[in-house]
């Protein structure tokens, strides 16, 4: 088997050094609705999903992101595909699928060691989606990954997975797996770890709101309002606890069934309106 065909990026577990303030975050800055979760753990949600993030108490370092198999029934072949290609598999236990809330799940490794979770029958909640504040958040659009070993990376994500290239800009790639441009972004890196976690909110209105927001409370900008060159969104992103990103972005555009195209290595390729990241290595152009 090969191409193992991914329908969603179904959620990321993020290890915090303080829950607590972390989720308070979460709630009352980020404005997702907290549904709970185990011992050492909280749960957010952003849509119809039970969950889309769960904070883990201890490392910081120690994150993983689920991805929903399209077909249950290739499961093992998707266990046996991975071997086949030299990545460390296993399937996970009881507990381990009861914290992800998932029937089933895979756990493996991208070649820079980013833990990736392919998981079957992820939950959905019976209850309407109710924000803990007017964020206008609508849904959980997507991920960047800090990338060591690009080359490895690339094949995991379109050689084993079916992820496909959407747009270059220099080395920093952009992954589609539905219509959607992308919802994953590789990014070139000294080390690996999940670099931003991207909320869907229902309107730019909703993004400029969101910076005033974070201003008034003193949480730092990290870049823009600004617009993504490659994908066509508007975007802010801001820093959490622990150095976490989080953004919130909107309008989108779809790939398509285009080539992908390569733009240069430069500021005005990242944002079309001229913001730019002096904090973070990833998005600075002179430096990455």
């Amino acid at each position: 088997m090969r191409n193992i065909s991914i329908a969603q990026v179904s959620y990321v577990r993020l290890g915090v050094s303080k829950l607590e303030e972390t989720s308070r975050f979460a709630s009352e800055i980020l404005g997702m609705e907290p549904v709970g979760g185990a011992d050492g753990e909280a749960a957010f949600r952003s849509d119809s999903m039970y969950h889309r993030i769960c904070l883990t108490e201890g490392n910081p370092e120690r994150q993983s992101i689920g991805l929903e198999l399209s077909d249950e029934t290739g499961f093992d072949a998707a266990k046996q595909a991975l071997a086949a290609a030299d990545f460390q598999v296993r399937e996970a236990d009881a507990d381990e699928c009861k914290r992800r809330h998932v029937r089933r799940a895979l756990i493996t490794r991208d070649g820079s060691g980013n833990e990736i979770d392919l998981v079957v029958r992820p939950a959905q909640s019976g209850r309407r989606y109710f924000p803990s504040r007017d964020a206008g958040i609508t849904g959980f659009q997507g991920l960047g990954i800090r990338s060591t070993s690009l080359a490895k990376d690339l094949q995991f994500w379109t050689e084993v997975l079916n992820a496909r290239v959407s747009d270059r800009v220099g080395d920093i790639t952009y992954l589609q797996i539905d219509e959607r441009h992308h919802r994953v972004v590789l990014y070139p890196s000294k080390r690996k770890g999940i670099l931003d976690v991207a909320l869907d909110v229902e309107s730019f209105d909703c993004v400029m709101q969101g910076n005033y927001f974070m201003k008034e409370r003193q949480i730092k900008v990290l870049q823009g309002p600004g617009r993504e060159t490659a994908s066509g969104q508007s975007f802010l992103r801001f820093q959490g606890p622990d150095d976490l990103m989080f953004s919130y972005v909107h309008g989108m555009e779809q790939a398509g069934g285009r080539r992908p195209r390569q733009y240069g290595l430069r500021d005005d390729s990242l944002c079309s309106w001229g913001s730019h990241c002096a904090d973070i290595p990833e998005l600075r152009a002179s430096t990455i």
